[in-house]
């Protein structure tokens, strides 16, 4: 009995899809119309008249997102996201786009968002806890407060709104609440002992994928908490402390030994963790330590930092910060601090960035949110000095600023408006302008640090110049977000299972779905379909309490949201599916 033909064949049949009047129909629905020459009416004329080269020797039927949009919008039904299918894979070779979709490759990890959206899409978000957990430990923490690199690469933004993958990823956590289960098995014991040196997302991801690999792994912990900066610098509001907790005790019931009030400097040392015979240590101390402005009254009473702020209020001490609040700085850490202050009280607080909006560091959500809290933030302010009476805050003295060329971080720099100086009453002040790492117990003979103050290492291993000591996360690159350090951890995980002879290999990510099974077709409105955010909690109820503002997904808003995706992972096997098939359209 013949095969029958797959809907990709026939795809040499010109007469196909030669009905197009050229009404143009088809451009004014795309989103992508005019953007780097891609007009969709123009690739049919091309087919129409037989020049598929000019066409195909290009990357113009890559930037199509196959949203489905112009297939909705033609009067004769032409099959156009067939056509564009058939196309690339007629593509040239130096025209045709690497494998890994934008989502994947933009994430510091390299989880497979593809892949556990994939999952929520089809209503199985245990399936996309475990496509998740290849590639991370706290799959709920990142739910919550990942930067989300991959949304910003995501390709349904040019059909209208990005997915909402960091929504989804918490989701999927959410549904599975205990992960225990779901961790997979670890290798058999290898014998050799590795020592971890702080307990944050560098280093308990370290221990957890050593762990995995058979290693006996302790961690040890100056604070009497463990996670880092997870635990006493993301508030409460944006991070549970359960939720935290939760992962956390996961890796441990893996085997992993936690030894928490136990800084390592003196008593133990570094040599006294050799003697004891771990044969690797991975310094990962984070940067908790605030860096000071330099300012005329930074020592007064009423001024402190933010990490020291945030840490405090982390361990439950009381602070009293008066009626108003100033923060200095635009990033997360003076976000945080001042939408804490706010909680914790304080009648007005205000947030000084010397630049605008545009280059503030902090996420535009959390700024959005703290806004709502009625956090007032000026733009173009800098502070000069700290006022003081009898050594004691009552002020800040401030002026504005303008934009000038750029600086060496690419955003333009700063300068100081002419007789433009104001003064702002305080009752204390936060300042949030960056941490380093606090590395006066390592000895110059473990390593070497760089002119920032942190530690050098290989790229490559993460080794520092003294054999088995490892070191990453932001003790290495400085202040940085909770994946990167999460990919830090991983990285040295691997380097540290090659050093002892191990394979140090990552898992390879699965597609959930067999190509066989992938129609290619777009439900009605697929295209139209808005993102959808989670709800949050009102600011009326946020007031002097650390609830948690941002909600999770309900199952039918996952899936929902989740099946917005454009399968770009797909849609590329499918063009290289055509391509070997040799299922191209006629010359």
């Amino acid at each position: 009995m013949e095969a029958r033909p797959t809907r990709w064949e026939g795809l040499n049949n010109p007469e196909r899809f030669r009905t197009c009047e050229q009404c143009g129909t088809c451009s004014s629905a795309c989103p992508l119309t005019g953007l780097r020459d891609f007009n969709v009416r123009r690739i049919l004329r091309h087919v129409e008249l037989e020049r598929i080269d000019a066409v195909t020797h290009s990357p113009l039927p890559w930037f199509c997102t196959t949203c489905g949009r112009c297939e909705t919008a033609c009067p004769n039904g032409i099959p156009i996201l067939d056509i564009i299918r058939s196309l690339r894979s007629r593509c040239s070779d130096s025209y045709v786009p690497e494998e890994t979709p934008p989502c994947i490759k933009a994430c510091p990890a390299g989880i497979n968002v593809a892949a556990y959206v994939r999952w929520i899409a089809q209503g199985k978000p245990e399936e996309a806890y475990r496509v998740i957990l290849e590639k991370v430990a706290f799959p709920g923490v990142l739910g919550r407060v990942c930067t989300h690199p991959c949304e910003t690469q995501c390709r349904r933004a040019e059909v209208n709104e990005a997915v909402s993958i960091c929504a989804l990823k918490r989701y999927a956590a959410d549904a599975v609440g205990d992960p225990t289960g779901v961790r997979g098995p670890i290798e058999r014991e290898n014998g050799h002992r590795v020592a971890v040196i702080g307990s944050g997302p560098a280093g308990l991801t370290a221990a957890y994928e050593l762990r995995k690999r058979g290693y006996q792994v302790t961690v040890f912990e100056a604070l009497p908490v463990a996670g880092g900066m997870l635990a006493v610098g993301i508030p409460s509001y944006r991070l549970p402390r359960a939720v935290l907790q939760r992962e956390i005790d996961a890796i441990l019931r893996l085997g992993v030994e936690l030894k928490l009030n136990t800084p390592v400097g003196e008593k133990p040392s570094l040599q006294d963790l050799r003697d004891e015979g771990y044969e690797a240590i991975f310094v990962a101390i984070g940067a908790h330590q605030g860096r000071r402005m330099g300012l005329e009254g930074e020592e007064a009473e009423g001024v402190i930092h933010a990490v020291d702020f945030l840490r405090r209020v982390a361990l439950g001490e009381a602070i009293e910060l008066g009626q108003k609040v100033v923060v200095i700085g635009g990033g997360y850490t003076a976000i945080d601090a001042a939408r804490m202050a706010w909680r914790l009280g304080a009648k007005e607080v205000t947030i000084l960035y010397r630049r605008t909006r545009k280059e503030m560091p902090a996420q535009d959500e959390e700024v959005r949110e703290a806004e709502r809290e009625g956090i007032r933030i000026e733009y173009l302010t800098a502070p000069t000095r700290i006022l003081t009476r009898e050594g004691k805050l009552w002020g800040i003295e401030c002026c504005r600023m303008k934009l000038a060329e750029p600086d060496e971080s690419g955003r333009p720099r700063p300068i100081p408006v002419k007789d433009s100086s104001f003064v702002i009453e305080a009752d204390q002040v936060i300042t949030a302008i960056s941490q380093s790492p606090d590395l006066s117990w390592f000895a110059e003979k473990w390593g070497k640090r760089s002119v920032g103050g942190t530690l050098d290492v290989d790229p490559v291993t993460l080794r520092t110049e003294e054999e088995g000591i490892f070191a990453g996360g932001d003790v290495v690159g400085g202040p940085g977000t909770v994946i990167e350090a999460i990919a830090s951890g991983k990285k040295a995980a691997l380097s540290i299972d090659r050093y002892f002879g191990g394979k140090g290999q990552d898992e390879v990510n699965e597609a959930c779905v067999s190509l066989d099974d992938y129609s290619g077709k777009r439900d009605e409105g697929f295209a139209d379909l808005k993102r959808i955010h989670p709800p949050t909690l009102a600011p009326s109820e946020r007031r002097q309490n650390r609830d948690e503002v941002v909600r999770c997904f309900t199952a039918e808003q996952a899936m929902m949201e989740a099946k917005r995706c454009l399968q770009c992972d797909l849609e590329w096997a499918l063009a290289k599916r055509l391509r070997d098939r040799g299922n191209g359209l006629s010359e």
